[in-house]
């Protein structure tokens, strides 16, 4: 994780980023549960309007634990627009995703990520992992638990490959992933959408570098 770029960002939060109409800031970042670990609480402006828009913790690493950012809590609605049909969720994934290897977005608002998921579709094929692995992302998983507590919400688990090899693995996976999901699924459109998805995929990732957070 590159500190001084996160460092930047965080400034840039507490000063506030305008995102078409809306301005976007936060709370003064607050110590978490290790002195690696910033809270931050976001909130979202529109002339004399105010409301909380959601959470971000940030884990700079520490030793062989890597660093992660974790985005949670979010508000369904911006001043009426869905989340996850707005702007201001392309800005939130432009700013963080270039700072980790690692990330955690709960999609629990996401009704078109959540009907996907339950109809068997590959997490990084979905509408919030698509839009999450266009970023550099190739590795997912979905965490939910229909009994969970103290696990917290619905989220993804994206990270970025950091070889070559680990690449194609994850390529190899997800491929495999939409077979099986192709055979299961009755939905004509939406298979449709997911192969049109795996193939931008593949096409976004030709010419990989290896690198990484």
């Amino acid at each position: 994780m590159d500190r001084e770029r996160l460092w930047n960002f965080v400034e840039r939060l507490k000063r506030g980023v305008t995102v078409s109409d809306i301005m976007v800031f936060s709370s003064e970042p607050k110590r978490g549960r290790f002195a690696e670990e910033i809270n931050l609480e976001l909130f979202a402006r529109r002339e004399s309007a105010k409301q909380r828009l959601l959470y971000m913790k940030i884990f700079l690493g520490r030793g062989y634990y890597r660093n992660w950012i974790e985005v949670f809590g979010i508000s369904a609605e911006i001043f009426g627009v869905p989340f996850f049909k707005s702007e201001v969720k392309e800005f939130v994934l432009d700013s963080i995703a270039p700072l980790t290897g690692r990330l955690f977005f709960e999609y629990y608002e996401d009704k078109e990520t959540t009907r996907q998921l339950s109809l068997g579709a590959p997490p990084a094929l979905t509408d919030l992992g698509f839009s999450i692995a266009m970023r550099g992302f190739t590795y997912f998983k979905d965490w939910y638990f229909p009994e969970g507590l103290m696990e917290g919400g619905h989220k993804l688990q994206a990270e970025k490959p950091t070889s070559e090899e680990r690449l194609k693995k994850h390529l190899r996976k997800l491929e495999e992933e939409l077979k099986t999901f192709l055979k299961r699924c009755s939905d004509e459109d939406i298979k449709a959408k997911m192969l049109n998805r795996f193939r931008k995929l593949k096409e976004h990732f030709q010419g990989f570098a290896s690198g990484g957070c």
